[in-house]
């Protein structure tokens, strides 16, 4: 008489391959959930240091000024998450036109982790 059915070796093959297929899937969800949050800073690290710029514009906008050269530090709430903005204005050949530099940090426990962004642009006087 044969018994229909898995023999206990079939059981154990069919088990390996569904935790190896398991393993795979889950480390693959883990990269992707990785990625998605890093992109996620990079995006809201540009926003904030695109906000700077524009601030920095507006600015002048209101005042028929050159922006004075030097460095300055500020930080930002936006996005749920703490960061530190670096600015640096420095001359250029022309008198009117300064380069804007911006470097964005997340501030994790106090600490600055990055620059997660570097934005650089010329403004002149309007």
């Amino acid at each position: 008489m044969k018994q229909s059915g898995f023999t206990l070796l079939e059981m154990l093959l069919a088990m390996v391959v569904i935790a190896v297929v398991g393993i795979t899937v889950s480390s693959a969800v883990g990269g992707v959930a990785s990625q998605t949050f890093s992109l996620e800073r990079r995006t809201m690290a540009h926003w904030v240091a695109q906000n700077q710029l524009h601030k920095l514009r507006i600015s002048l906008r209101r005042e028929a000024a050159v922006l004075p050269e030097g460095k300055d530090a500020t930080r930002i709430y936006m996005g749920e998450r703490n960061w530190q903005v670096r600015t640096e204005v420095t001359a250029t050949d022309h008198p009117w036109v300064r380069r804007i530099e911006v470097q964005v940090f997340e501030l994790q426990d106090g600490d600055e982790v990055g620059p997660f962004d570097t934005a650089v642009a010329f403004v002149g006087r309007y």
